[in-house]
């Protein structure tokens, strides 16, 4: 018994996709790595493929990230991934209100002597940004708690959908070499200042008894511009505890969005997003 487990392991190890986040930013024609955490930490096993990103002590824009989704929504995690909140990082990207940001997805592959960075492959479910203000001069200390933050777009089904079995915009955008990426305007009177952006991917083709997964980067922005609007309370939202488990649009998650007959709650193309409404730059 105690062999067989060990050839099971090694069998799935040798071929195993893990999942992913966001490996480069866009921004103004500036290229920024990103920020993934503990690739570079798994030893002589994992360490010589070509997934590690920013080795230790290298700055980035980026949070700290962990490849895994996170499941468990009422945890500090949906701040800005795990640990990632709590990270202190003294680089920013400077960006013009009005600009807009590309980012770029990949994925993980285990191998038994390397971990290699690959095509994200997830397609099923929404893509969402939040933006949050830092307070005072700097971002270095603020770990984005309570309700600071406010969504400036959301993207759901493909035009050509008919049901939620898509075809969703996260496929062209994210999946498979043919990507353009993820792309999110800075509303262009937003107030200048120091902000975390916040990227949500939510996986909705996850097994049930682990509910949707949850992919979350957050980077630090330095918006500039001669706008002075920012989003009155009605739009902010609370990592954690803007979402439940039993919002529509999160307990939609199930293999059988892309598997099986067509259950009635996919037959349909009105997905709810979670979360407050897109604020445009309202004031």
């Amino acid at each position: 018994m105690k062999l067989f487990a060990f050839v099971f392991i090694l069998t799935w190890v040798a071929r195993a996709t893990a999942h992913g986040g966001i490996y480069t930013y866009n921004i103004s024609g500036v290229l920024y790595q990103g920020n993934p955490w503990h690739v570079w930490d798994y030893g002589p096993f994992y360490g010589n493929g070509n997934a590690s990103g920013i080795p230790a002590g290298i700055s980035s824009i980026q949070r700290r990230w962990y490849f895994w989704p996170i499941y468990d929504i009422s945890t500090g995690n949906m701040t800005c991934n795990f640990d990632g909140a709590a990270t202190n990082n003294s680089l920013y990207a400077s960006v013009a209100a009005g600009s807009t940001i590309l980012a770029q997805y990949n994925a993980l592959k285990f191998t038994t002597t390397t971990v290699d960075k690959v095509l994200w492959f997830h397609q099923y479910g929404p893509l969402l940004v939040y933006m949050a203000r830092c307070p005072g001069e700097s971002c270095e200390s603020f770990d984005g708690k309570g309700a600071v933050w406010f969504k400036i777009a959301q993207y759901g089904l493909a035009p050509n959908a008919t049901n939620l079995r898509g075809p969703w915009l996260h496929e062209s955008m994210l999946t498979g070499e043919n990507a353009t990426g993820f792309p999110v305007t800075i509303p262009k009177d937003l107030r200048a200042g120091n902000y975390l952006i916040r990227h949500e991917v939510i996986n909705l083709q996850s097994d049930k008894s682990y509910g949707a997964q949850f992919y979350i980067q957050c980077a630090q922005l330095k918006v500039n511009g001669p706008g002075d609007r920012f989003p009155s309370g009605e739009y902010m939202a609370t990592f954690p505890g803007s979402y439940k488990p039993t919002d529509p649009g999160i307990a939609l998650a199930g293999a059988e969005i892309s598997d099986g007959d067509l259950l009635p709650q996919y037959n349909t193309t009105d997905y709810p997003f979670p979360g407050p409404r897109v604020w445009n730059g309202e004031t």
